[in-house]
C-alpha cells in the first residue's frame, strides 16, 4: 500500500513540475554549450595533425570541466529548477493528507529531487551532444586536440584514463553534487517556508564554492580545510589542473555524509512543521 502511494505521489509530482515551460531551459543552454565546445576544439586542433581530429567526449570534458560553466551556468540553472518543490501549495497539502505519512511524503520528495537531477542532466547533456556529434564522433581515444601541448588542455583527465573514464567521473560527481545541493535547498525551504530563500541559499553555496579558500591561499585550499571546500567535490577537477586536490574516495564520502544529514534533517523537520497552518502566497 505504501509503495503504491509513493508511486502515485511521484506521478503527481512529475506531472505537476516537469510539464512546465521552465524545464525546457536546459535544452537551449546545452545546445549553446555544445556549439561553443565544438568550435573550441575545431580552433585548437593542430593543423595537419594525423589521427583523430576531435572527440565528442573531449568537448564534454572541456565544457563540463570549466569552473565558470559548472558554477555560474549549469548549477545555478539546476538550483532554479528545483528551488520551488517546497513549500507545498494548497493542492500539495491535500496530497500529503492522502498519503497519511510524513515519512512517505519526505521520502517521495527525496526521490523526486533525485529524479529531477537525472532529468536535468539528460536534457542538458543530450542537447549538448547534438551539435557536437554533427562534427565529431564519440571515441575512447584522445584526439590531436586533446594531446597537443597547445590544445584544449584537459589536464588531470588526460593523464588519468580514457575520455570515457573522464566523462563518467565528471558526470558522476555532478549528479551526486546536484542531488545533494537539491536536498539542501528543500531543507532550507522547509525551515523558511519561502522558495526564494532556498534558491538564494543554493546560489550562495555554488558561488562561494567557486571562490576557493575564503582565507586566501591556493585554489582548492590547503591541509584539512581542503576537505571541506565544495569545489573539491563538485568538480572532478578543473580541466587545467594536473592533479586532484584530494582523493576521489573522500569526495564520495563527503557527499554521502551531506545526503544522509539532509535525509535525517528532513525526517525530523517534517514531523514538527504544521503544513496546514502556513499561509502560502506562492502557488
Amino acid at each position: 500500500m505504501t509503495a503504491m502511494k509513493s508511486r502515485a505521489f511521484l506521478k503527481y509530482q512529475s506531472a505537476h513540475y516537469f510539464l512546465r515551460w521552465r524545464w525546457l531551459l536546459p535544452i537551449p543552454v546545452g545546445l549553446c554549450l555544445g556549439y561553443w565546445a565544438q568550435k573550441v576544439i575545431s580552433v585548437l586542433t593542430p593543423p595537419f595533425s594525423s589521427g583523430l581530429q576531435g572527440n565528442a567526449l573531449e568537448a564534454f570534458i572541456w565544457a563540463f570541466g570549466k569552473p565558470e560553466i559548472i558554477y555560474f551556468v549549469i548549477s545555478i540553472l539546476f538550483i532554479f529548477l528545483v528551488s520551488d518543490l517546497l513549500p507545498e501549495n494548497s493542492y500539495g497539502q491535500q496530497v500529503l493528507l492522502r498519503l497519511r505519512s510524513r515519512k512517505t511524503w519526505w521520502l517521495g520528495k527525496t526521490i523526486f529531487v533525485f529524479l529531477s537531477t537525472l532529468v536535468y542532466a539528460f536534457l542538458l547533456i543530450g542537447s549538448f551532444f547534438l551539435p557536437v556529434l554533427m562534427k565529431y564522433p564519440i571515441s575512447t581515444e584522445w584526439s590531436a586536440a586533446g594531446v597537443s601541448t597547445y590544445g584544449i588542455g584537459l589536464g588531470y583527465s588526460l593523464k588519468n584514463g580514457s575520455p570515457l573514464q573522464a566523462f563518467g567521473n565528471i558526470l558522476s560527481f555532478l549528479l551526486i553534487g546536484w542531488f545533494a545541493i537539491g536536498l539542501f535547498i528543500q531543507i532550507v525551504n522547509l525551515i523558511s517556508q519561502h522558495r526564494w530563500v532556498g534558491f538564494f541559499s543554493g546560489v550562495l553555496i555554488v558561488i562561494c564554492a567557486s571562490l576557493g579558500d575564503i582565507k586566501g591561499g591556493p585554489i582548492g585550499g590547503e591541509g584539512i580545510g581542503s576537505f571541506f571546500l565544495l569545489q573539491n567535490h563538485l568538480e572532478f577537477t578543473p580541466l587545467w589542473a594536473p592533479v586532484r586536490v584530494i582523493p576521489e574516495i573522500y569526495s564520495w564520502l563527503f557527499w554521502l555524509i551531506w545526503i544522509l544529514a539532509c535525509l535525517g534533517s528532513g525526517f525530523m523537520l517534517c514531523k514538527k512543521i504544521d503544513f496546514f497552518l502556513i499561509n502560502h502566497q506562492e502557488d
